[in-house]
């Protein structure tokens, strides 16, 4: 029997038991009832602990006579689940909500809030409107090889972040891949993480997963990362032909198929199938763990050379220009921009988005000072010494060296543009725990946690003197929002070639010597051949022309 209106509409909002003054759970979550920050709209799912409601921020609480339907227009996924039902993996709800915490990658998932009282926990996370991989595949039938190297491509992306992070998923498959929207360049984003396990020695013992994904080493011994890598050889079998390489009448056979690797390209299918897609294919599904290809090897394969396009696009000349002038207005500043970010569609940001991918030439999941000088030669751009000194320097101060994607479009977004009197006082809100319409530096701890600030004690001990000393023991909405607009003269500067000058710049540019883009190229090729970065100890400071 099907499910009735009157079900649905009774479901269309989510329970609310008493409240709670501890979570058990997350040192994330927000003890207070969801319902009063979000306009749920219907239910888009149910599965076995819960259900999924499609959801729209409210401003109701927000004391401002400003109505920007923009700023409330932005759709998300609530997923609310029983406490009572997840009681034995209440484990592994707290591993999931940790690792949703930390990854940051345009193929993962977003989380954005969680919510919980005495019964309940509420998730909030990125909305998908484009279904899962498995039902993308049902409709079309079939896929050509470029549209599956493209996923791939994408999933290999993904995966690749996990493992930097030391996350191994366990349990990849297509219906645990969603598409951001149903359009045809729809981004593929990796779903559910109630499997996967942060790892510290590379060894897992518990067999979890879908039968036909397991690696064989999951049902024999202690396994590593590299069940990932088998994974995703059987999804790329899939998605070419639509039938796994391991089937068997039950479980039993399809796990004595999977434990001897045994399978075949004889379907008719497969006479339409490159040799490269079988290579690669034949490379993941590989008995023996050391000798599977891992994601850096994957992508490296003959296979996406031939099907994808792979001379990185343009980067506009505004993306180095804000690279190079970006300054971070401290640490506060930073995790509260990350916030921003973190909260813009993917419309609002799809240019900066194109630009990292295209920036990160070598499929790392973050970018350096090389990839943005070897990026800058590419598109013949001529490099001064001060201009790239800037940038190491931003890059160093940054990220360590190396952007990750949320700091990368920090540090490169239009925040005139961007930034308005909603979305700060909706990041401003996410610290004023107590709704006083104020932030208590006695608070700030607890309140970048349950924000999504991920900081270690230094960090905080900077946050908390930056904060005493621009606002004392607190700080109110006036005082905030003048921190967060804060701007810098130093973005009107901009790089000689493609755009205008003022004479003063100019003047300026031509007392220095510049840095030839042979002599850059030189320069990267040392470093990289050291395997070290690009600081700015290794060029000369530069001499006046004379």
């Amino acid at each position: 029997m099907g499910i009735c209106c009157q079900r649905d509409i009774k479901l269309r909002f989510p329970p609310y038991a008493e409240g709670i003054k501890f979570s058990n759970l997350s040192p994330h979550a927000i003890l207070d009832n969801v319902r009063e920050y979000y306009e749920f709209i219907k239910v888009i799912g149910y599965g076995q602990f819960g259900t999924v409601r499609e959801a729209i921020k409210m401003l109701n609480a927000k004391p401002l006579e400003i109505s920007n339907e923009a700023a409330r227009g932005k759709h998300y996924a609530v997923k609310s689940i029983s406490k009572d039902r997840v009681l034995k993996e209440t484990e592994s709800l707290r591993r999931e909500l940790e690792i949703l915490q930390i990854v940051d990658h345009p193929n993962i998932i977003k989380m954005y809030e969680i919510y919980e009282d005495k019964k309940y926990i509420h998730i909030v996370m990125e909305l998908c409107t484009g279904g899962d991989l498995f039902d993308y595949l049902l409709l079309k039938g079939t896929l050509n090889e470029m549209e599956v190297a493209t996923i791939m491509k994408k999933l290999m992306l993904g995966v690749k972040h996990l493992h930097r992070l030391n996350v191994c998923h366990r349990d990849l498959k297509p219906e645990n891949f969603m598409l951001s929207h149903a359009g045809p360049d729809a981004e593929i984003k990796i779903i559910d993480f109630g499997m996967s396990i942060k790892f510290t020695n590379n060894q897992m013992s518990t067999m979890v997963g879908t039968p036909y994904y397991l690696a064989p080493e999951m049902m024999h011994e202690t396994y590593g990362k590299e069940c990932d890598y088998w994974s995703l050889g059987v999804i790329m079998y899939f998605l070419l032909v639509g039938k796994h390489p391991f089937i068997g009448v039950n479980v039993n056979d399809v796990f004595m198929r999977i434990s001897r690797g045994h399978f075949s390209f004889s379907h008719p299918k497969w006479a339409n199938i490159s040799s490269e897609a079988k290579d690669l294919i034949s490379r993941l599904l590989v008995l023996d763990p050391a000798q599977r290809y891992n994601m850096s090897q994957a992508l490296m394969h003959p296979w996406f050379q031939r099907f994808m396009v792979n001379q990185p696009e343009p980067v506009n000349l505004n993306i180095f220009n804000s690279l190079k002038n970006y300054k971070a207005r401290g640490k506060l500043w930073q995790e509260t921009m990350k916030l921003v970010v973190k909260n813009l569609s993917e419309e609002q940001i799809s240019e900066l988005h194109n630009a990292f991918m295209s920036l990160d030439s070598a499929n790392q999941g973050y970018i350096t000072a090389i990839d943005i000088e070897q990026a800058m030669i590419r598109q013949g751009h001529e490099i001064f010494l001060d201009d790239f000194h800037n940038m190491i320097r931003n890059i160093d101060y940054i990220g360590k060296g190396k952007l990750n994607y949320t700091e990368f479009i920090v540090a490169v977004l239009d925040r005139k543009k961007i930034l308005n009197e909603e979305i700060i006082w909706d990041v401003f809100k996410k610290f004023d725990l107590n709704n006083e319409e104020k932030i208590g530096v006695k608070e700030l701890k607890t309140a970048l946690e349950v924000a999504g600030c991920s900081l270690n004690s230094n960090d905080f001990n900077e946050i908390v003197n930056e904060f005493q000393l621009k606002a004392g023991e607190f700080m109110d909405f006036a005082h905030f929002k003048e921190i967060m607009m804060c701007f810098s003269e130093d973005n009107s500067m901009r790089f000689s070639l493609g755009t205008e000058e003022s004479p003063r710049n100019s003047v300026r540019r031509l007392s220095k010597q510049r840095l030839s883009i042979r002599r850059v190229s030189r320069i990267s090729e040392r470093r990289s051949s050291t395997n070290s970065k690009v600081s700015a100890s290794d060029f000369p400071v530069c001499k006046t022309m004379t």
